[in-house]
C-alpha cells in the first residue's frame, strides 16, 4: 500500500508544473504517512475546548488571521507549487476532538515540498516545540514565510496564552526566521549536556579552531577526558550559528517539565563577547535542535584519543 501512495506521489509532482494538486490529491498524500493518516483538513478553526474558545482574545485573533484549510506557495524556488495544510483531529461521535498525546510531536500542520522524486513533508510542530493551533502563509519582501499561531509553554494569564512565530524553509528544512545580519567571528563553543532524572547524557564539549575537547561522564561509552583528532567541523558549526543569528536567541528556554535535560551553549565571539544560551527540556527552537544534532554527530563521528 505504502509502495502505491509512493507512486501517486510521484505522478503528482511531475504532473504539478500543469496543474495545482486538488484536495483530494493532497489528502492521498498526506496519509501516505502513518503520523498524519487519520488527520482531515481544518475547516473550523476554533480550538475545540470550551474554555479556550469562549476567550475574547482567542475568537478576536482567529477572525483577524482568517485561516484557511490550504494555503499555496513556491518555498524552495523550484518553480513547482508547495502546500501549507491546516489539519484536524479526528472526531468521537458526540462531535469531541480526541487528540493523541503518545508522540511529542504537533501534527496540527504540514508543509508538502516539492523535490525531484516525489513531495517532502515538513512538520513544523515536530519535538513539540511548538503547540500549534493554526498557521498561514505571510511575505516577506517577496519571501514566503510560515507564521505559526501557538499557545505560550508558560500561562500566567487567561489573556496572555497565545504567541505567534515566524518560520521559513531553507536548505529543504523548517527552520525560524532570520534577517540576515553581521556575520560574527566566533573564537570558542562550549557545549554542556545535562541528564534528568534519568541521564543518558552528561558531557562537555569545548571546540575551538586549533582543538575539540570532549569530558564526558556518561556519553555511550565514553567517560573522561578526549581530544579530537579531527578539527574541521568547528568551521562547519561556526557557521550554521551566524546563519541561525545565535546572538538573537534568548538566553533562556523552558518547558514544563520535572527533573528535564537540558543543554547549554557559550559562544565565545568577537574578542572576548559571550553569548549564553540554556535550553531546559531541549525545545527551545528548531534551529537550536538542529544545532544539537549537529553536536551529537560531531560526537560519534569524531576520532578520539583519550587524555
Amino acid at each position: 500500500m505504502k509502495f502505491i501512495y509512493f507512486l501517486i506521489g510521484i505522478i503528482f509532482l511531475q504532473s504539478c508544473d500543469k496543474k495545482n494538486l486538488t484536495k483530494k490529491e493532497i489528502l492521498e498524500i498526506i496519509h501516505s504517512h502513518e503520523d498524519y493518516k487519520n488527520q482531515d483538513l481544518k475547516t473550523d478553526f476554533s480550538y475545540g475546548d470550551d474554555f479556550i474558545d469562549t476567550l475574547k482574545i482567542f475568537r478576536e485573533t482567529i477572525k483577524k488571521e482568517n485561516f484557511k484549510s490550504i494555503y499555496e506557495a513556491d518555498f524552495n524556488n523550484d518553480g513547482k507549487m508547495d502546500y501549507l495544510v491546516n489539519l484536524s483531529y479526528p472526531k468521537t461521535e458526540d462531535n469531541e476532538v480526541v487528540k493523541i498525546f503518545i508522540s511529542e510531536d504537533n501534527f496540527s500542520t504540514v508543509i508538502l515540498l516539492s523535490n525531484d522524486k516525489e513531495y517532502q513533508l515538513l512538520n513544523p510542530g515536530k519535538s513539540g516545540v511548538y503547540d500549534i493551533i493554526n498557521a498561514k502563509i505571510i511575505n516577506y519582501k517577496s519571501k514566503n514565510l510560515i507564521k505559526l499561531l501557538s499557545f505560550k509553554k508558560h500561562i500566567k494569564e487567561r489573556n496572555d496564552i497565545l504567541k505567534f512565530d515566524t518560520l521559513m524553509v531553507k536548505n529543504n528544512q523548517l527552520t525560524e526566521f532570520t534577517k540576515l545580519k553581521k556575520s560574527h567571528t566566533i573564537e570558542k563553543i562550549t557545549f554542556t549536556q545535562n541528564g534528568g532524572f534519568a541521564p543518558g547524557k552528561i558531557y562537555q564539549i569545548a571546540l575551538k579552531k586549533d582543538s575539540v575537547i570532549l569530558n564526558s561522564n556518561s556519553y555511550k561509552n565514553l567517560t573522561g577526558k578526549y581530544i579530537g583528532e579531527n578539527n574541521s567541523d568547528f568551521e562547519k558549526i561556526k557557521k550554521y550559528l551566524n546563519e541561525i543569528s545565535f546572538t538573537n536567541l534568548k538566553d533562556n528556554y523552558s518547558i514544563s517539565c520535572s527533573d528535564c535535560s537540558s543543554v547549554e551553549t557559550e559562544v565565545i565571539f568577537d574578542n572576548g563577547k559571550i553569548k549564553k544560551v540554556y535550553d531546559y527540556g531541549e525545545k527551545g527552537t528548531l534551529s537550536l535542535l538542529e544545532f544539537y544534532k549537529k553536536i551529537d554527530t560531531l560526537i560519534i563521528q569524531q576520532k578520539w584519543k583519550k587524555n
